[in-house]
């Protein structure tokens, strides 16, 4: 008797996830995934065209899940504190998820995860509204704390700091009030 694999779209997108966390964005093949999952690589075909979009359908998990998170979180809080909410928990999520956080900030792979990159963009604009940061894109304070957020988790996660934890965490926040002290909200 032929024994039924139960494949789904979730254990793929979560096998493929691991596989990121352990190995690295590029360390994800569908053949590698196909053997961990014990299938032949044309199963994966069957929730994914093909591995940028796989990767995008990851993206896209991983920014909506951080949306819920930070949706909850900024419940109740607004101007200066919301950005500094804002900034501290997408870096936790950064931190928690170093394997996927090249999804979110790296150019080359968002050019190949389109769909990610514009969920990003919607998570930001969704959850900048109401602080009118979004009137405006060009803004050059909008600009300027974008910037000093995903420019501090990039060099954070591609070890460009020698500097301990904490030393670490204060740089952080010593960086992220310089920017978002440059925002009005008049």
């Amino acid at each position: 008797m032929v024994k039924k694999r139960t494949l789904s779209r979730e254990k793929v997108l979560e096998t493929a996830e691991l596989l990121i966390e352990k190995n690295g964005l590029n360390g994800l093949t569908i053949h590698d995934l196909a053997t961990t999952l014990n299938v032949k690589p044309q199963s994966i075909y069957n929730y994914a065209a093909s591995l940028n979009d796989l990767l995008d359908q990851i993206g896209i998990q991983f920014v909506h899940s951080v949306a819920q998170h930070l949706t909850q979180q900024l419940i109740g809080v607004s101007g200066h504190e919301a950005l500094t909410v804002f900034a501290r928990e997408f870096r936790l999520a950064c931190q928690q998820h170093t394997g996927l956080t090249p999804l979110l900030l790296n150019l080359n792979v968002s050019a190949q995860t389109v769909k990610t990159h514009q969920a990003l963009i919607t998570l930001y604009r969704e959850l900048f509204e109401p602080l009118h940061l979004n009137d405006d894109p060009g803004k050059a304070e909008s600009t300027l704390y974008r910037s000093t957020l995903f420019g501090f988790i990039v060099q954070e996660t591609g070890g460009f700091f020698s500097l301990s934890p904490e030393e670490l965490d204060q740089r952080f926040e010593q960086t992220m009030q310089l920017a978002i002290n440059q925002i009005n909200f008049d």
